[in-house]
């Protein structure tokens, strides 16, 4: 009986140092991906590269003469594509400013044409919005997580990198096992809802939005999610290693 209820005493035990350590993991990943999106930012997302060989200059080719509102998209160089997004980019890191001036010209646009409808502009507008709320949550965890790491660095108690795996596993594992269950696609149009404002459209058919056209949405978002992911990862083992170098000096 003894031996019974210390095994159940030692289960405990290192399930919750499992998860405090996850906890500390979690913040370390949320770091991450808060410094990945930044660099990304910076990058233009890659769209360049996405353009390239993530089918997005075929879809634009396809969908580009069927938008029913802006002619001429599909004769766009690859140059003036690069530039919109990231003019686009720029926007919607800053507060929206510049959206509705956004424009384009081809020799089969007739003349100078604006890139975005009013409901286009209303949908980026209200992702600036979002980017902005962000921006405050993911500085607010890189400084919780230099807090932390501070902090576990002084008490000489940072968690093992083998408990902060187990941990960080025993909090999504849940997580991602619902969206499995769920559905990524209804998951994904669940968030929109909630998100954005009622009555705000946010989902747009390629005939009728060279923004969504340009992007191929979603596809282009699936890329920068694994590259995001990607450079998240590495920041997550960077970080992991410089700490555990610098609490050994």
């Amino acid at each position: 009986m003894a031996k019974h209820t210390a095994r159940n005493s030692n289960v405990s035990t290192l399930f919750r140092r499992c998860v405090l350590a996850g906890g500390y993991a979690l913040l370390s990943f949320v770091t991450a991906l808060s410094i990945s999106w930044f660099v990304l930012a910076l990058s233009n997302f890659g769209y360049g590269l996405w353009h390239d060989i993530g089918g997005i200059e075929e879809g634009i080719e396809k969908y580009g003469p069927l938008n029913r509102f802006k002619p001429g998209f599909a004769d766009t160089t690859r140059a003036q594509r690069i530039d919109l997004f990231q003019q686009i980019n720029y926007s919607v890191h800053h507060g929206g400013e510049g959206l509705a001036q956004i424009q384009y010209q081809t020799p089969s646009s007739g003349g100078v044409q604006l890139l975005l409808r009013a409901p286009e502009i209303e949908h980026l507008q209200d992702v600036a919005n979002l980017i902005d709320f962000l921006r405050v949550v993911a500085l607010g965890a890189i400084f919780a997580w230099g807090l932390a790491s501070v902090l576990l660095w002084r008490k000489r108690a940072l968690p093992h990198l083998l408990d902060q795996c187990v941990g960080l596993a025993i909090w999504l594992l849940p997580a991602v096992v619902a969206v499995f269950v769920i559905g990524p696609e209804t998951v994904f149009n669940f968030m929109h809802v909630q998100v954005f404002p009622p009555g705000h459209q946010w989902f747009f058919y390629y005939q009728e939005s060279l923004m969504s056209t340009m992007m191929l949405a979603p596809v282009l978002f699936g890329w920068i999610a694994a590259a995001m992911l990607l450079l998240s990862l590495l920041l997550f083992f960077v970080f992991q290693g410089v700490i555990a170098s610098r609490s050994r000096s």
